[in-house]
């Protein structure tokens, strides 16, 4: 039967542990303050050349209107000044977006006004004209926003499909990391040279710890947590208490991604564990702070460190166990960053810095 580890804070990290109208509208603006070049910054040039490459191509189409007007006529028989418009409107948006259809009205509509409706070569319009020109300008602004509709409605379905493949991906994916975890968890927990009752709930504590971080995330849609909430969470049950000085959480907002969430919800399970058994929690005057920071950078790092005080005193363990290993080992390669543990004798101090993707 292997001895209890000795009253320090090593003791766990050793062997064997809709389509609005607004928003259709709104699509006529400019997309240069969307637009974002490789700096970061809006793309006003590259915008402005597309916008204007947009408005050519429609004011084309609006006087190719006018000129298959012209073709028309002696073929047709019927003298409508719109008739070739509402098809080159419809054709323009669909190609160039609002501003190809906007500017193919526009032009399509004073081009028949100033060539075709009244005296020619000019634009004075007899009364009667007037709801004819109305009209045909209302028709092809409809026909403009049906078809703006219609990309967007598109453009959603495509995104929507597009969105469900990744999520199977990202669910296969994290099933298979929960899995191979799950089984390293069992491969060290469970030894020959441990009583068994110690190793099952050694390993039930580790699988709730794991349960919980995949809470959180459910509760954040699969789109990661925040960390407060993960921080919270994992140490409620090891006595924290919004405002009490025992466990403090200090730090910004910051939301993690579904790896980020799951191997620092891990590592604060260990490091609480170690605390309660062997370190600054296992002392009525013992005290625990988690804070941690982001700085900037692109993308941003976030710098966070468990720090323990008025515990007994501690020893650096001879051989790493498994909660040492799941902190500097896995949660690193989980978070592309550093993990480390330093055992300073007036208190275990734990440094975790990732890059927030």
């Amino acid at each position: 039967m292997p001895k209890k580890p000795p009253a320090s804070s090593n003791g766990h990290f050793g062997p064997g542990s809709g389509l609005p109208w607004k928003t259709l509208i709104g699509s006529l603006m400019p997309a240069a303050g969307r637009d974002r070049g490789a700096g970061g910054e809006p793309a006003f040039g590259r915008a402005f050349v597309r916008s204007a490459a947009m408005l050519l191509l429609g004011a084309a189409a609006g006087g190719a209107s006018l000129l298959l007007r012209y073709a028309l006529v002696p073929v047709l028989g019927v003298d409508e000044p719109f008739l070739p418009l509402f098809p080159l409107v419809l054709l323009s948006t669909l190609t160039g977006g609002a501003w190809a259809g906007a500017a193919c009205l526009g032009v399509g509509v004073l081009g028949a006004w100033y060539l075709f409706m009244g005296p020619p070569l000019s634009f004075v319009l007899a009364p009667y004209e007037l709801g004819g020109l109305v009209g045909a300008f209302l028709a092809g602004l409809i026909i403009l926003l049906m078809c703006l509709a219609l990309v967007r409605l598109l453009a959603r379905a495509t995104a929507a499909a597009e969105h469900e493949q990744i999520i199977a991906r990202e669910f296969e994916h994290r099933m298979r990391n929960t899995l191979t975890l799950v089984q390293a968890i069992s491969r060290r927990t469970f030894s020959p040279d441990r009583p068994l009752d110690d190793a099952q709930r050694e390993f039930e504590a580790r699988l709730r710890a794991l349960s919980e971080a995949h809470a959180a995330l459910l509760a954040a849609r699969g789109q990661g947590a925040e960390l407060r909430a993960v921080a919270a969470q994992i140490l409620a049950p090891f006595g924290y208490v919004p405002g009490e000085h025992r466990l403090v959480i200090e730090g910004p907002d910051v939301r993690l991604g579904p790896a980020a969430a799951t191997g620092i919800a891990l590592a604060l399970h260990e490091l609480s564990t170690n605390a309660v058994k062997y370190g600054a929690l296992s002392a009525p005057a013992g005290k625990v702070v988690v804070e941690w920071r982001l700085v900037e950078g692109d993308p941003p790092e976030l710098r966070l460190t468990w720090r323990e005080s008025g515990g007994p005193l501690v020893v650096p363990p001879r051989k790493r166990g498994f909660g040492s290993q799941l902190i500097e080992r896995n949660l690193a390669q989980a978070l592309g960053g550093t993990a480390k543990l330093q055992f300073a004798p007036d208190g275990l101090r734990a440094e975790i810095a990732a890059r927030l993707r």
